[in-house]
C-alpha cells in the first residue's frame, strides 16, 4: 500500500500514541527581505528595518490566525558590541479561544512614528495606579542631565489576594536617574539602589517615537491577564492607542499558550513556531506564516554572488517536547533520548543532509564525533546508564548525563547537532522546557521540502519509541569526512533509513527528498558521452575549527575554508570504456 504524506503523518501518530507518548514539535524557519544589502540582513541581529517586518508579520498572523492574541515585546541575551539586548516580537494567544486581547486596534504594528508624549504616558499610568489603589506610588524616571522625564513608574507586584506595591525613595530632591542604555526603561531602573526589603518589580510607562511602551513586570498568568484587563480600560478612558507591550511574558502552565515569536538573529528574521502536537498543524502553520511574510516581502531565499540560490543562511532548527513537563516524552521515556543519540550518530546522512553547506567541526551543529577524540566512549557510558534504568529518571541526572557531551569542540552545548541547553538546564532561565532541538535542519528555499524534512526526523523518532535502539557507537574515523561527503553516500544512508521505517511500519519514501537532495547538491557540470554521462555535483567539505580568538569583546571562530569539495559520477558502461582523470591523475571511483 502506498501512502501519501498525510497517510503516512496520520501512522507517526498512531504509533506514538500506541506508546502513551505525546510529542510536540516546533521549528525556527528564517526569512530575509528581497534586497539584503543592510548590515541586519548579513551579519547584523539588529537594525533600522527588521523590527517593523516583525511587527507588520505579527500583525497578519493575529488577523489570520490568532485572533485575540497579545503581541508584545520581550528580551533576550545582549551580546558583545550589540548596544541593546535582542529583542523577540511575541504573539500569546490562549489555546482555549478566549480573546487574551480584544483590541488589536490598540497596537502598534509597525514601526511608524505615532502621536502619543510623555503627558499621555503619565496620564496613562496614574489612571492605572488610581485602579489598581496606588496612584500615589506613581513617579517619574529620568536620564542623566535631563529635566524632562524619560518615563512614568510604578512598583508593582502580585499578592495572593490582590495587588501590592511600595513608595520607593525617590522624588523632587531625589530623582530616579535611569541607567544609561536605549533600552526601556523597564529594564534599566536603578534597582541596586533599593535596600533589600524594597519591592523590586514595577510597571512602567514611556512615549517612545510617538508610541506607548507599556513594560509589563513578571507575573503569573491570572494576575497577567488580570493587568491587561485594567490596561484596556484605562486606554479606553482616555482615547489612547499606539501601544506596545514589552516586559515579561506570563509565567505558569495555569492556562495553556500559543507562542509565536518573531526574533532578531544575525542575517536573518527567525520565526519560533508554537509548539503542536501533529505534523499536519506544524505544516499548514509554516505554509501560512510563508505565505504571509512573501507579501510582506520576505523570502526564503538567498542569491549567492556565485549564482547559487540557497536557503537564507539562517537554521530552521525542528524541536521536540512535549504538553507539559510532566507528560515530556523524553522525561517519561528517557530511552528514547538515548536511541536518538545512538541512532542520528549511526546515520551521518541525518547531519548533513538537511542542513546548510556550512557543515563540520567548524560549524554551528557539530556531530559528536567531530569534537573531541574520547566523546563517543563518554557518550556510550551515558547511554548504558539510561539503558540500566528502571522507570523515569531525574530530569537533573539526564542533564548532566548528556549535554555537556553534545557540545562542539571548545565545548560550547549550543553548537551542537542535537542541543540539550532548553531540555533541563538549570544554568539558563529558558532552560526548563523539555525540548530537544535538532540544529542541523537549516532553512529551505521551499516550505513543501522543509515540512518534509520535519515529517522525515519525526517518523524516525517515533520509530525509536517504538523500537528503542541499544549497541555501540561507530567510530567512522576519516570515513564520516571522505565518505559520507558525498551525494550518493548520503542518499544511500538516506535510503537504509527508509528501509528502517518501512519494517516499523511507517514506510516513508525517499522520492519525497528528491527536491532536497536536488537542491542542497545540484548539478554542477553534465558531459553526454555515446555510453552515458559524466556528471559533477556540489559536494559537501567540512571547514575545521582550528581555533576560537577574542576580539574586541566578541568571539572569532577561525576555521580552514581553502577547499570546496566535488562529486563526480558515471554510469558503468562509461566507466567499462573510459577512466576519468585530472591534470593526468586517475580518479577512483567507488561503487
Amino acid at each position: 500500500m502506498t501512502l501519501d504524506l498525510h497517510g503516512l503523518a496520520d501512522r507517526v501518530e498512531s504509533a506514538f500514541e500506541t506508546e502513551g507518548l505525546t510529542v510536540t514539535m516546533g521549528g525556527e524557519p528564517t526569512f530575509i527581505v528581497s534586497n539584503p544589502d543592510g548590515h541586519e540582513w548579513n551579519q547584523g541581529a539588529m537594525g533600522p528595518e527588521k523590527l517593523g517586518y516583525a511587527r507588520r508579520l505579527a500583525r497578519r498572523l493575529v488577523e489570520a490566525r490568532y485572533p485575540g492574541a497579545l503581541v508584545m515585546q520581550v528580551f533576550g541575551k545582549q551580546y558583545p558590541e550589540e548596544p541593546l539586548p535582542r529583542w523577540m516580537v511575541l504573539t500569546l494567544s490562549r489555546e482555549d479561544g478566549v480573546p487574551l486581547w480584544p483590541h488589536p486596534e490598540k497596537l502598534l504594528f509597525d514601526d511608524v512614528p505615532g502621536p502619543h508624549d510623555d503627558l499621555a504616558a503619565e496620564r496613562l499610568l496614574r489612571t492605572l495606579g488610581e485602579a489598581l489603589g496606588f496612584v500615589a506610588e506613581v513617579f517619574p524616571a529620568f536620564e542623566e542631565g535631563c529635566e524632562t522625564p524619560r518615563g512614568w513608574v510604578l512598583p508593582l507586584d502580585a499578592e495572593e489576594d490582590g495587588w501590592t506595591s511600595d513608595r520607593w525613595p525617590f522624588g523632587h530632591d531625589n530623582p530616579l536617574v535611569l541607567l544609561p542604555g536605549k533600552s526601556p526603561i523597564g529594564l534599566r531602573l536603578p534597582l541596586h539602589d533599593l535596600d533589600e526589603e524594597r519591592l523590586r518589580r514595577a510597571l512602567t510607562i514611556e512615549a517612545t517615537e510617538g508610541a506607548l511602551h507599556v513594560f509589563l513586570p513578571p507575573l503569573d498568568f491570572d494576575r497577567f491577564s488580570a493587568l491587561l484587563e485594567s490596561i484596556a480600560r484605562a486606554t479606553e478612558q482616555h482615547g489612547l492607542g499606539e501601544l506596545v507591550f514589552c516586559g515579561y511574558a506570563p509565567t505558569g502552565e495555569s492556562v495553556g499558550l500559543a507562542r509565536l515569536g518573531f526574533s532578531a538573529d544575525p542575517g536573518v528574521l527567525e520565526v519560533n513556531l508554537p509548539a503542536v502536537q501533529r505534523w499536519t498543524d506544524y505544516d499548514g502553520l509554516l505554509a501560512a506564516i510563508t505565505r504571509h511574510a512573501e507579501v510582506e516581502g520576505l523570502r526564503t531565499t538567498r542569491h549567492h554572488l556565485n549564482g547559487q540560490i540557497q536557503g537564507t543562511g539562517g537554521g530552521a532548527h525542528v524541536l521536540f517536547g512535549g504538553p507539559t513537563l510532566s507528560r515530556n516524552p523524553f522525561f517519561r521515556r528517557p530511552d528514547l533520548l538515548a536511541s536518538m543519540i545512538r541512532y542520528w550518530q549511526w546515520h551521518p546522512s541525518l547531519s548533513y543532509f538537511f542542513s546548510g553547506q556550512y557543515v563540520g567541526p567548524g560549524s554551528q551543529a557539530p556531530r559528536a564525533d567531530e569534537t573531541v577524540p574520547d566523546r563517543l566512549d563518554e557518550l556510550e557510558i551515558a547511554c548504558a546508564g539510561v539503558d540500566a534504568l528502571r522507570g523515569e529518571m531525574d530530569r537533573g541526572m539526564l542533564d548532566r548525563l548528556f549535554r555537556n557531551l553534545m557540545t562542539d569542540s571548545s565545548g560550547n552545548t549550543h553548537r551542537a547537532e542535537i542541543c540539550l541547553d532548553k531540555l533541563w538546564n538549570l544554568d539558563s532561565p529558558t532552560g526548563l522546557q523539555g525540548l530537544v532541538e535538532l540544529r542541523a535542519f537549516e532553512t529551505m528555499p521551499d516550505v513543501g521540502a522543509q515540512s518534509r524534512a520535519a515529517l522525515f526526523a519525526r517518523a524516525v523518532l517515533a520509530m525509536l519509541a517504538s523500537e528503542p535502539r541499544k549497541g555501540p557507537l561507530v567510530r567512522f574515523g576519516h570515513r564520516l569526512h571522505d565518505r559520507y561527503m558525498l551525494p550518493a553516500v548520503l542518499w544511500h544512508d538516506l535510503g537504509e533509513i527508509c528501509q528502517d521505517l518501512a519494517r516499523a511500519g511507517l514506510p516513508f519514501d525517499r522520492a519525497w527528498l528528491v527536491p532536497i537532495f536536488e537542491h542542497r547538491f545540484p548539478v554542477v557540470g553534465r558531459l553526454a558521452l555515446e555510453s552515458g554521462d559524466l556528471l559533477v555535483r556540489q559536494a559537501l567539505e567540512p571547514w575545521p575549527l582550528m581555533a576560537e580568538m577574542s576580539v574586541g569583546g566578541a568571539t572569532s571562530r577561525i576555521v580552514d575554508n581553502s577547499t570546496d569539495r566535488l562529486e563526480l559520477s558515471a554510469d558503468a558502461q562509461v566507466l567499462a570504456r573510459a577512466g576519468i582523470a585530472v591534470d593526468g591523475f586517475a580518479l577512483p571511483l567507488h561503487e
